[in-house]
């Protein structure tokens, strides 16, 4: 084990990737509770009619004027999902596995969601040490960061435990970028490919991937061309889903519209700091990733690539505190800036020795701040929901009770946790 944090060799590197893939996949399936969620219904259902029926619609499910869950809807006469349809699909390697060996798909379909996401989510945490390892990072300071993105942040609480959008953009993000960074120039190329994936499982992602074709563009020109072309394959397939399940491609593949606020400068503040959806909040050591990107980004010198995609966050702050529902709904914490998280985690792998290393109290700080959240997503992971998202009232008619700093929903599930260690100590 020594040798493995100290020497940086295949052989290490695969041993490491395995080990992380084991341990996260082991947490994730053990722990978390499955979060089934409304908005996910029709997604969770996807690999079943595409097995059994081998399409993208779900009549077979639902008798004529039979009320349907909102995360249903009709596109002429048929009934399809209201969201993106690749989270769905991307169920469909588990959900065969299960067919094949006899399981009732159907009657199993939440825990093979769970086992789906699960993987989805640690498969990201390896591709994430491999980013790292890829930048030139050491090999020890890689695992570290790979534990933190895994068991840290959102990953664990959301991403592993319901068929959100998040997981499977995670997912991509990771690929994309570890690819975008190869020193071969047409591997690199095929980044292009996961990019346009990500915005065609969730069509506001483009504001993360764009930055990346941008960048190809003015610094990489004969790479451009060739990325291109590798994001059309995904591209070509959502112009025929659209085209053949809603009749324009306008849908971008889906039937949902953004309602916007009349305070559009809310949401900026409640995604990074309010008490219920706060980035800084749940995840308090991303406030080296975000002291990273103040300083040093934007600074003469400054890494060219890091600024276009802290662009890209920035625009996706500016675009979400413009939805009317800025906090993402009924759910735990900063789902909305989830696709952010690998950036993040580099963004603490590339300030580590200015704004960790140097100092004992930097150092006590951030282990502080890791215990914090690991602690939050531990929570979120085994317990959530706690209820306060309806009670006393509906957070969707009183937004304002996000800003509680009292009785909100950390201190709701932590005083839970408290009250089931006090009953099994009695």
């Amino acid at each position: 084990m020594k040798l493995l944090w100290k020497t940086d060799t295949v052989q290490n590197r695969v041993f490491a990737s395995s080990l992380l893939f084991t341990a996260a996949l082991s947490v994730f399936i053990a722990s978390a509770r499955y979060s089934a969620s409304g908005d996910t219904v029709a997604t969770e259902l996807l690999a079943v009619t595409l097995i059994r029926e081998g399409n993208f619609d779900f009549n077979e499910f639902f008798d004529e004027g039979e009320e349907m869950p909102y995360s249903f809807t009709t596109s002429g006469s048929r009934i399809v999902n209201l969201y993106s349809v690749v989270t769905g699909m991307m169920n469909v390697p588990v959900f065969l596995v299960a067919d094949a060996a006899g399981i009732d798909i159907e009657e199993k379909l939440l825990p093979l969601n769970k086992i789906s996401m699960s993987i989805i989510a640690a498969l990201s945490t390896v591709l994430m040490f491999h980013i790292l390892l890829r930048r030139r990072f050491s090999i020890a300071l890689s695992l570290l960061l790979s534990a933190v993105f895994a068991f840290g942040t959102l990953i664990w609480s959301v991403s592993a435990r319901g068929a959100w959008q998040h997981g499977p953009s995670i997912l991509f993000l990771c690929a994309g970028m570890l690819l975008f960074m190869s020193e071969n120039r047409r591997t690199s190329a095929w980044a292009g490919f996961f990019f346009a994936l990500m915005a065609v499982n969730r069509p506001i992602n483009a504001l993360i991937v764009m930055p990346f074709f941008v960048y190809t563009f003015f610094h990489r020109r004969k790479a451009f061309p060739v990325m291109v072309l590798t994001s059309l394959i995904p591209l070509a397939f959502l112009a025929w889903y659209s085209l053949e399940y809603w009749g324009s491609l306008l849908s971008l593949g889906q039937g949902q519209g953004a309602k916007l606020t009349n305070d559009p400068w809310l949401g900026i503040p409640g995604l990074l700091v309010s008490p219920a959806r706060g980035l800084l909040v749940f995840t308090p050591v991303f406030v080296f990733s975000l002291l990273y990107m103040v300083k040093d980004v934007f600074v003469k010198g400054g890494n060219i690539l890091y600024r276009y995609i802290s662009a890209g966050f920035f625009l996706t702050l500016i675009a979400y505190t413009n939805w009317e529902m800025w906090y993402g709904g009924h759910c735990f914490g900063y789902r909305y800036l989830s696709e952010y998280i690998p950036v993040f985690i580099l963004f603490i792998a590339e300030g580590w020795n200015r704004y960790v290393r140097p100092r004992i109290w930097t150092r006590l700080l951030f282990v502080m701040l890791l215990i914090l959240s690991i602690y939050f997503q531990f929570l979120g992971a085994i317990l959530f929901p706690s209820g306060f998202n309806m009670i006393p009232d509906n957070i969707d008619d009183n937004p304002g009770r996000l800003w509680q700093v009292q009785n909100t929903e950390l201190v709701r599930l932590n005083n839970v946790f408290m009250e089931k260690i006090s009953a099994k100590l009695q």
